[in-house]
């Protein structure tokens, strides 16, 4: 596997898993959305690189498995922080935004 298939796997299952996550939080409530979060990405990982592998032929050596063990971690890691972080900066552009055409506006 090359650097650029494994952040291509990143930030792809990354996306997936945090969509996911903020799913199952909407639909059920979660009161622990960390560890929905880390199941969640556990699956989205193991199982969207397991996926990827197979559909491009990768052998499953001793490198290849290390990566798609650290694919679980990443990922939760990703999704966790970056859906909070990306509401966030949108929030803030969106007020800059607001605050320019207010001040426009005078």
């Amino acid at each position: 596997m090359t650097v650029n298939l494994f952040i291509t796997l990143i930030t792809i299952l990354s996306l997936v898993s945090s969509l996911l996550t903020e799913a199952i939080k909407k639909a059920f409530h979660s009161t622990k959305p960390t560890l929905l979060a880390a199941i969640v990405s556990v699956i989205v990982g193991w199982g969207g690189g397991a996926s990827a592998y197979l559909l491009m032929d990768i052998p499953f050596e001793t490198k290849s498995i290390v990566a798609l063990v650290l694919l679980a971690p990443i990922i939760w890691i990703g999704a966790t922080v970056g859906y909070d972080k990306v509401k966030e900066i949108i929030k803030q552009i969106l007020n800059n935004i607001a605050m320019k055409d207010a001040s426009i506006e005078e």
